[in-house]
């Protein structure tokens, strides 16, 4: 079954570069005159790769064995983020480790595997994907486009397109996403333009020194999540199963509003859970991660509820009911 898997990821792969006017093989722009590059013919291919996607994958992962289930993690104490306070620096000897995804990778995805060439002792700040993004929008291969909710959307142009960037929509873990995703050239482009992506990570980097320096409030000098025994007593808390992002808000709710602490997100809280064995995590064909109860998990207050996103597809949303949330606020300040 991985083995037939592999194949229509690749079959999926291959349509959705065709879709584009792209040569799968040899990562070249089809000319004009190729059937792919006709817009009904693209629109077609692009809907086989959406329904291999959606629905043939999904369908196969399904009859997958259930993995064994994962020995307790020791609770690691996480890495401080104000403590990188270095200037980023991209060596061409680090650059040359780079390996490029053959799959179309996020935007986001992209700048992970580059953070993942950074030392872990060097002191270094990391790139984030704000700084290639405001690096490719003054490119003019990306632009904003406002998106549900107001929220500003980072797409690409036409001659972003030609350079094998891709807009994808998806239901993500129930949330209907627009994004944009980087085929082998579009990732060549941003390798070729790190220098200048590194450089905004740089000022964003004196930004921050500054305003610590002249006491602005900021993450520099926050104080890490923390909350007393008489804040928790205010916490809401009942049987009713609400997904991590509820607990983290309730939790960042019991903070006074002029408060020197940093907010507690959901990320944190999903990651303990994992640490101890309560949740699992996956990947699917694509390589997308996901989440699911152990069994541990499950007799702990984890558990999923089906339910329908945006585009129809059925999916486990992943809930914590009244027990998995007292999980939380018994190990609260432990999390962050």
């Amino acid at each position: 079954m991985p083995a037939e898997i592999k194949i229509i990821e690749r079959a999926e792969m291959y349509l959705r570069k065709l879709s584009c006017g792209v040569n799968p093989l040899t990562e070249e722009t089809l000319p004009e005159e190729d059937a792919c590059r006709q817009e009904r013919i693209s629109k077609c291919l692009t809907y086989v790769a959406d329904y291999l996607k959606q629905k043939v994958m999904p369908a196969m992962e399904r009859q997958e064995k259930v993995k064994a289930p994962k020995q307790v993690k020791t609770l690691k104490p996480r890495v401080v983020r104000e403590q990188a306070d270095k200037e980023l620096v991209l060596t061409p000897e680090m650059l040359s480790k780079f390996v490029f995804a053959e799959l179309p990778v996020s935007v986001s995805g992209f700048v992970r595997r580059l953070n993942a060439l950074i030392p872990q002792d060097s002191g270094m700040i990391q790139l984030v994907y704000a700084d290639v993004a405001e690096v490719l929008s003054r490119e003019g291969v990306l632009k904003k486009e406002e998106g549900e909710k107001g929220k500003d959307l980072n797409l690409p142009t036409p001659h972003g397109e030609e350079l094998g960037f891709v807009r994808v929509e998806a239901d993500i873990r129930g949330h209907h996403s627009i994004y944009t995703e980087c085929m082998v050239p579009a990732q060549k482009f941003i390798l070729d333009n790190i220098q200048k992506c590194v450089a905004q990570a740089n000022e964003r980097l004196a930004k921050r020194k500054e305003r610590a320096e002249f006491g602005e409030s900021g993450r520099l000098g926050k104080e890490k999540f923390h909350v007393t025994d008489d804040q928790l007593k205010n916490y809401p808390s009942d049987e009713s199963p609400i997904p991590v992002s509820e607990i983290a808000r309730r939790l960042n709710d019991l903070l006074p509003q002029d408060s020197n602490v940093e907010k507690i997100y959901y990320k944190t809280i999903r990651d303990w859970f994992v640490s101890q064995n309560y949740l699992e995590e996956r990947k699917n064909a694509l390589g997308r991660t996901f989440f699911v109860p152990t069994e541990t998990g499950s007799q702990n207050g984890v558990v999923t509820e089906s339910r329908v996103g945006k585009n129809g597809e059925n999916y486990d949303a992943v809930l914590y009911n009244g027990a998995a949330q007292k999980l939380v606020l018994q190990h609260v300040n432990e999390l962050a």
